[in-house]
């Protein structure tokens, strides 16, 4: 289920690009240790983590139908653009509404956290995006 979670809240960060831009949980080992999340902290984030589960998953799984009929539309012998424009209202609509739920359990997320603990998360989500982007500069 953690897991479940984790995949979904990757997949819906793109949209957070001044935030978790490597998608990681931060709120696991060891962040949390390096950030120094007391036990308070931590039972408050898995309770909104928790809260927003099933909204996410309902908002993740939205997109993906979207998405999947717009595959099916583009895939068709001919493209009908009204049917195209319905099914492009239909995804724009679930990906906002993705974008939604996950930037109202980041800032849930983030009232947690004291402004040095937030500080040291942006720095250490920075760090995390330099390492990936040198090892992507290494590649081929």
């Amino acid at each position: 289920m953690k897991l479940r979670i984790l995949l979904l809240v990757a997949a819906c960060a793109f949209s957070l690009r001044a935030q978790n831009i490597e998608n990681f949980p931060w709120w696991n080992q060891p962040v949390r240790d390096q950030i120094g999340l007391t036990s308070e902290q931590s039972e408050k984030i898995r309770q909104i983590v928790r809260a927003h589960r099933n909204k996410l998953l309902d908002a993740r799984n939205n997109t993906l139908k979207a998405e999947g009929d717009l595959q099916d539309v583009m895939n068709g012998p001919q493209v009908d653009p009204a049917q195209a424009k319905a099914v492009i209202d239909r995804l724009a609509a679930a990906r906002a509404e993705s974008s939604r739920v996950f930037l109202e359990m980041s800032v849930e997320l983030r009232s947690v956290l004291t402004l040095d603990q937030w500080r040291q998360l942006v720095r250490r989500w920075d760090q995390e995006h330099r390492a990936k982007a040198k090892q992507g500069e290494a590649l081929p």
